[in-house]
């Protein structure tokens, strides 16, 4: 769960040479529906004759009712709406580690029909191989809320799911869909296109800065938050780091010039 902060309270945590930028690490913002834009994320199909509708099953009172709460934040929220489609797929609820139930959408037989994106997520040692001669470095990490990114508006009924209350559509991109990760991948390349192996890198949501003089390191950072305000783009300032000469990341400790497993 992301957690809002007062504006003093982020200004305390983020380096006063970035306050120009307080609105990219504005996580009120993280709730609000994105306009359609040239990145909408359409579902192709191999073949759509195969879809069908899933039939409900019988639910106890409890689950019931963290549906509808589900419902009702994000058809406030406008995630979600309501949908016609002749065909849907169920709910689930996954048990945590903390015995608590997560929600979620079996998107099981949507999935085997997709066609696949073959766009590549770049290797990490792509990324240390960037890194490896600078002497500063710092970590973005951008907070993965799907709803910045848009269903297309012919992809929004394949999204459907059946409740025990009514049938429901997404607006919004979801993790449960195969290719997500790659489009995401895909629209976070574009967005900094012009910086790629310039002085950043990127993977999925995290973005590393590299630079070998810090003047210039402080102009990059600068340059990548202006690219992310830009795209209406949050930060989650609890997980960056800013000039530093380590990082941990996938299990690895990053040290400039360095690398060693992280135990």
């Amino acid at each position: 769960m992301i957690f809002v902060m007062s504006l003093n309270e982020l200004k305390k945590k983020l380096l006063i040479i970035y306050h120009d930028f307080l609105n990219v690490f504005n996580r009120e913002k993280i709730t609000q529906l994105s306009l359609h834009q040239s990145y909408n994320h359409k579902i192709e199909l191999k073949d759509e004759s195969q879809s069908s509708r899933s039939q409900l099953y019988f639910m106890l009172s409890y689950k019931l009712q963290k549906i509808k709460k589900y419902l009702k934040k994000n058809l406030k929220k406008k995630f979600i709406t309501l949908s016609k489609a002749s065909f849907a797929s169920l709910i689930l609820f996954v048990e945590k580690k903390d015995d608590s139930l997560c929600f979620c959408m079996n998107y099981q037989k949507l999935n085997a029909l997709i066609k696949r994106n073959h766009y590549s997520i770049l290797l990490i040692n792509e990324v240390l191989t960037q890194i490896q001669d600078s002497k500063y470095l710092t970590q973005l990490n951008i907070i993965i809320m799907f709803n910045k990114l848009c269903m297309s508006s012919e992809s929004e009924d394949l999204t459907t799911f059946i409740t025990f209350f009514n049938v429901y559509k997404y607006k919004i991109m979801l993790f449960e869909l195969i290719n997500e990760l790659a489009f995401f991948q895909h629209y976070i390349n574009n967005v900094l296109f012009n910086y790629l192996h310039k002085f950043c890198q990127t993977y999925l949501n995290d973005i590393f800065i590299y630079s070998k003089i810090l003047k210039e390191h402080k102009t990059h950072v600068k340059e990548v938050l202006n690219k992310l305000h830009e795209a209406d783009l949050q930060i989650n300032i609890d997980k960056c780091e800013f000039k530093i000469q380590k990082i941990s990341f996938l299990e690895l400790l990053i040290f400039i010039n360095n690398l060693q497993m992280n135990s």
